[in-house]
């Protein structure tokens, strides 16, 4: 009988790795999904970014206002004209 018990807990502390193998798998699994998300929202900052700026001028500045337009400027700082993407 005691050897029996023993078995069993050499078996159990011999397996006891195997109890954090899932959640290893889900976390790089989460790393991958954050980095394809950061990934696309930086593509999507730039492809909106060109796209102001075609619109504004290519030596145009330009600010976005808190209602979602934004307000191109010339070199100078002089405010020219809103838009609205």
């Amino acid at each position: 009988m005691n050897w029996l018990a023993a078995g069993l807990v050499a078996l159990v502390l011999g397996t006891s790795h195997y109890l954090d193998w899932p959640s290893e798998i889900e976390a790089a699994q989460d790393a991958v999904a954050a980095y394809k998300a950061a990934k696309t929202d930086q593509e999507r900052q730039q492809r909106f970014e060109a796209a102001v700026q075609q619109l504004c001028g290519e030596n145009a500045g330009w600010r976005l206002l808190d209602d979602g337009a934004v307000q191109c400027f010339t070199k100078r700082g002089k405010k020219t004209s809103k838009v609205q993407l």
